[in-house]
Protein backbone atom coordinates (compact mmCIF):
# COMPACT_ATOMS: atom_id res chain seq x y z
CA UNK A 1 0.00 0.00 0.00
CA UNK A 2 1.33 3.38 -0.62
CA UNK A 3 1.91 5.98 1.81
CA UNK A 4 1.82 10.48 2.19
CA UNK A 5 5.81 9.23 2.75
CA UNK A 6 5.96 7.95 -0.77
CA UNK A 7 4.32 10.08 -2.64
CA UNK A 8 6.05 12.95 -1.34
CA UNK A 9 9.31 11.40 -1.52
CA UNK A 10 8.72 10.69 -5.19
CA UNK A 11 7.65 14.26 -5.56
CA UNK A 12 10.30 15.76 -4.13
CA UNK A 13 12.76 13.51 -5.92
CA UNK A 14 11.30 14.52 -9.40
CA UNK A 15 11.70 17.91 -9.40
CA UNK A 16 15.03 18.00 -7.99
CA UNK A 17 14.82 18.36 -3.65
CA UNK A 18 15.65 15.85 -1.02
CA UNK A 19 12.83 15.19 0.35
CA UNK A 20 14.01 15.55 3.98
CA UNK A 21 16.98 18.77 2.98
CA UNK A 22 16.58 22.03 4.42
CA UNK A 23 15.55 23.46 1.09
CA UNK A 24 12.13 21.51 1.56
CA UNK A 25 11.19 22.59 4.99
CA UNK A 26 12.00 26.05 3.65
CA UNK A 27 10.48 25.59 0.29
CA UNK A 28 6.85 24.07 2.17
CA UNK A 29 7.04 26.67 5.70
CA UNK A 30 8.00 23.71 7.87
CA UNK A 31 11.40 22.37 9.67
CA UNK A 32 13.36 19.08 9.03
CA UNK A 33 12.39 17.37 11.98
CA UNK A 34 8.36 17.57 10.96
CA UNK A 35 9.95 16.32 7.62
CA UNK A 36 11.40 13.50 9.30
CA UNK A 37 8.50 12.62 12.08
CA UNK A 38 6.25 12.23 8.24
CA UNK A 39 8.83 9.54 7.14
CA UNK A 40 10.58 7.54 10.55
CA UNK A 41 6.72 7.68 12.44
CA UNK A 42 4.21 7.68 9.52
CA UNK A 43 3.00 10.85 10.27
CA UNK A 44 0.61 12.87 7.92
CA UNK A 45 1.19 16.70 7.79
CA UNK A 46 -1.38 19.20 8.73
CA UNK A 47 -3.64 20.87 6.71
CA UNK A 48 -1.62 23.70 6.13
CA UNK A 49 1.56 21.88 5.08
CA UNK A 50 -0.67 19.60 2.86
CA UNK A 51 -2.32 22.38 0.68
CA UNK A 52 1.46 23.62 0.69
CA UNK A 53 2.47 20.24 -1.15
CA UNK A 54 -0.21 19.93 -3.15
CA UNK A 55 -0.14 23.31 -4.40
CA UNK A 56 4.13 23.29 -4.72
CA UNK A 57 3.80 20.10 -6.83
CA UNK A 58 0.43 20.73 -8.60
CA UNK A 59 -1.65 17.58 -7.65
CA UNK A 60 -4.40 16.94 -4.77
CA UNK A 61 -4.51 16.45 -1.33
CA UNK A 62 -6.29 13.39 -2.16
CA UNK A 63 -3.54 12.17 -4.64
CA UNK A 64 -1.08 12.75 -1.57
CA UNK A 65 -3.63 11.17 1.33
CA UNK A 66 -3.46 8.20 -1.29
CA UNK A 67 -7.41 8.70 -1.69
CA UNK A 68 -6.43 8.50 -5.25
CA UNK A 69 -4.03 7.47 -7.92
CA UNK A 70 -4.41 10.38 -9.77
CA UNK A 71 -2.52 13.61 -8.91
CA UNK A 72 -4.85 16.03 -10.89
CA UNK A 73 -5.96 18.93 -8.90
CA UNK A 74 -8.82 19.41 -9.74
CA UNK A 75 -10.02 22.03 -7.69
CA UNK A 76 -7.61 24.41 -9.78
CA UNK A 77 -9.39 25.84 -13.13
CA UNK A 78 -6.23 26.06 -15.32
CA UNK A 79 -5.53 22.75 -14.88
CA UNK A 80 -9.16 21.65 -15.31
CA UNK A 81 -9.50 23.51 -18.30
CA UNK A 82 -6.17 22.58 -20.17
CA UNK A 83 -7.00 18.79 -19.28
CA UNK A 84 -10.76 18.92 -21.02
CA UNK A 85 -8.64 20.92 -24.21
CA UNK A 86 -6.48 18.09 -24.56
CA UNK A 87 -8.89 15.66 -24.12
CA UNK A 88 -10.55 17.19 -26.97
CA UNK A 89 -7.91 17.37 -29.28
CA UNK A 90 -7.25 13.94 -28.95
CA UNK A 91 -10.36 12.79 -29.25
CA UNK A 92 -10.83 15.01 -32.57
CA UNK A 93 -7.37 13.45 -33.83
CA UNK A 94 -8.87 9.93 -33.20
CA UNK A 95 -11.81 10.50 -34.86
CA UNK A 96 -10.47 11.81 -38.04
CA UNK A 97 -7.48 9.31 -37.92
CA UNK A 98 -10.56 6.72 -37.95
CA UNK A 99 -12.12 8.48 -40.41
CA UNK A 100 -9.02 8.50 -42.72
CA UNK A 101 -8.44 4.49 -42.42
CA UNK A 102 -9.38 2.73 -45.47
CA UNK A 103 -8.32 5.64 -47.66
CA UNK A 104 -4.82 5.58 -49.89
CA UNK A 105 -4.17 9.11 -48.43
CA UNK A 106 -5.35 10.26 -45.28
CA UNK A 107 -5.46 14.38 -45.39
CA UNK A 108 -2.19 14.86 -43.68
CA UNK A 109 -2.93 18.94 -43.74
CA UNK A 110 -6.15 18.36 -42.42
CA UNK A 111 -4.39 16.32 -39.52
CA UNK A 112 -1.51 18.83 -39.15
CA UNK A 113 -4.14 22.24 -39.05
CA UNK A 114 -5.51 20.50 -35.69
CA UNK A 115 -2.40 20.92 -33.85
CA UNK A 116 -1.44 24.05 -31.63
CA UNK A 117 1.11 26.21 -32.80
CA UNK A 118 3.92 24.36 -30.52
CA UNK A 119 2.93 20.67 -31.84
CA UNK A 120 2.97 22.60 -35.60
CA UNK A 121 6.40 22.96 -35.20
CA UNK A 122 7.66 19.56 -33.66
CA UNK A 123 5.61 18.36 -36.17
CA UNK A 124 7.25 20.12 -39.14
CA UNK A 125 10.82 20.14 -37.80
CA UNK A 126 10.33 16.21 -37.71
CA UNK A 127 9.18 16.45 -41.03
CA UNK A 128 12.79 18.58 -41.73
CA UNK A 129 14.22 15.91 -40.32
CA UNK A 130 12.89 13.06 -42.35
CA UNK A 131 13.50 15.08 -45.61
CA UNK A 132 16.96 15.65 -44.95
CA UNK A 133 17.52 11.63 -44.87
CA UNK A 134 19.30 10.72 -48.09
CA UNK A 135 16.81 8.58 -49.49
CA UNK A 136 14.41 11.76 -49.63
CA UNK A 137 17.44 13.98 -50.85
CA UNK A 138 18.38 11.28 -53.66
CA UNK A 139 14.61 11.07 -54.73
CA UNK A 140 14.68 14.90 -55.23
CA UNK A 141 17.92 14.87 -56.94
CA UNK A 142 16.35 12.33 -59.33
CA UNK A 143 12.89 14.47 -59.91
CA UNK A 144 14.90 17.42 -60.65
Amino acid sequence: MTTFWQRYEKLCLENGYQPGSEQAAKMLGTNRGTISAWRTKGKTPQNEFLINIANTYGVSTDYLLCRTDDPTDYSNPDIVAASKIDEAKKTLALQNITAAKGTATPDGNALFNQLDDVDQGKAEAYMQGLLSQDIYVNRRKKRA
